[in-house]
């Protein structure tokens, strides 16, 4: 019940209104800080709220969230003061500030991957989807494109969400292994196993392979990943792969349509279990945007669902994933989040939890 989605809201505030929460006479909240201007496209300013219950302990009168999408005009801001905290640095700084040590990396649940529509004529076949996935260099996307940390993915759900034992024992993915290596040494066996994949499927060296097409939405560090994914598909499948990038929001509702071949994609856990990673490939799933549908895998899902034993429950997760990625290749997991950010000295009291909240309630300003 902590989950956003169940919080509390004003049925006479929200009823017969698709908009209020745009505005902040009816935007009203019960959080520590409620919402006090919102300059669309430039900032939104939260004060404190005075009905909250620790009102007396909270720390600055007012929080300002600039609303910028250029990483450049965010690192701009901060080096001249107007920013105090900031999150998405220009992909072309990330060394020099992580070398500096003003770039934080923090831990983050959530997996990087590439989405194949399973609807499509060429990526419904699952040995197809393992070829483009197999040929992925990993490593070198982690060390040379995103730089921060990132840890290359040996399946989809991530380090760090717990397994039968909880926080006390091994984790999700300690527990399920690696579905595949991503050690160093063994990339170009991966590659020639992908190549005799599309051998056997009628394409040698990727000979009458037809044109496919990569989305992405509009971003400097979604870009170059798909630039380094294009690169990879073409040296090594010999296969040519356009690009396409769009608005975030015309991206979103064709990805969500199945409007693609292949697509990017991410996912942060909603809260600390592999069925917030795992039921969204569910048939006919909101969120299930690979058009996936196996019965075997719902079957897998429900049994997850039907028990609290927990150790049951694992095992039927675990079984999950078995299919969606070494069976069915529904997905080519990247790397494993971090989250990189950058606050001046002179704040403190900031939290930050792995599940990617931070927490500005209680700090001050030296």
């Amino acid at each position: 019940m902590a989950f956003p989605a169940t919080f509390p809201v004003r049925k006479d505030m929200v009823e017969g209104s698709d908009n209020w929460t745009f505005d902040p006479a009816t935007y009203v909240s019960n959080g520590p800080y409620k919402m006090k201007e919102w300059s669309h496209n430039s900032y939104i300013l939260m004060e404190k709220n005075e009905n909250y219950y620790d009102y007396e302990n909270l720390g600055p009168d007012t929080i300002k969230f600039a609303l910028l999408d250029d990483s450049n005009a965010i690192l701009k801001g901060y080096n001249n003061g107007e920013l105090d905290f900031i999150e998405n640095l220009p992909v072309d700084e990330v060394a020099t500030y992580l070398a500096s040590g003003e770039l934080n990396i923090a831990d983050y649940i959530g997996t990087y991957y590439v989405c194949f529509n399973t609807e499509d004529e060429v990526f419904s076949d699952p040995a197809i989807r393992k070829a483009f996935s197999l040929v992925i260099d990993r490593n070198y996307i982690v060390d040379n494109v995103t730089q921060s940390g990132e840890v290359p993915a040996t399946g989809y759900v991530p380090s760090g969400i717990y397994d039968a034992e909880g926080a006390s024992g091994d984790d999700f993915r300690t527990v399920g292994g690696e579905y595949y290596s991503v050690a160093e040494e063994d990339y170009e066996k991966n590659c020639e196993e992908a190549r005799q994949i599309l051998a056997d499927a009628g394409y040698p060296n990727g000979e009458g392979f037809p044109t496919v097409e990569y989305l992405y939405n509009t971003d400097d560090k979604h870009k170059k990943i798909a630039e380094a994914l294009q690169n990879m598909w073409q040296k090594e499948l010999g296969v040519t792969v356009n690009l396409d990038n769009q608005d975030w929001n015309v991206f979103l509702q064709n990805r969500k349509n199945g409007d693609f071949q292949i697509a990017r994609n991410g996912w942060i856990g909603d809260y600390n279990d592999p069925c917030s990673f795992l039921d969204m490939w569910y048939t006919g799933g909101g969120n299930n945007d690979a058009q996936y549908s196996n019965p075997d895998y719902d079957a897998q899902i429900d049994a997850a669902k039907a028990t609290s034993d927990q150790a049951e429950r694992m095992k039927a997760f675990h079984a999950a994933e078995d299919i969606l990625i070494d069976q069915d290749s529904v997905l080519a997991p990247l790397y494993f989040y971090t989250q990189p950010y950058m606050l001046k000295d002179n704040i403190k009291g900031m939290y930050y939890t792995p599940l990617g909240y931070f927490f500005f309630g209680y700090t001050t300003q030296e």
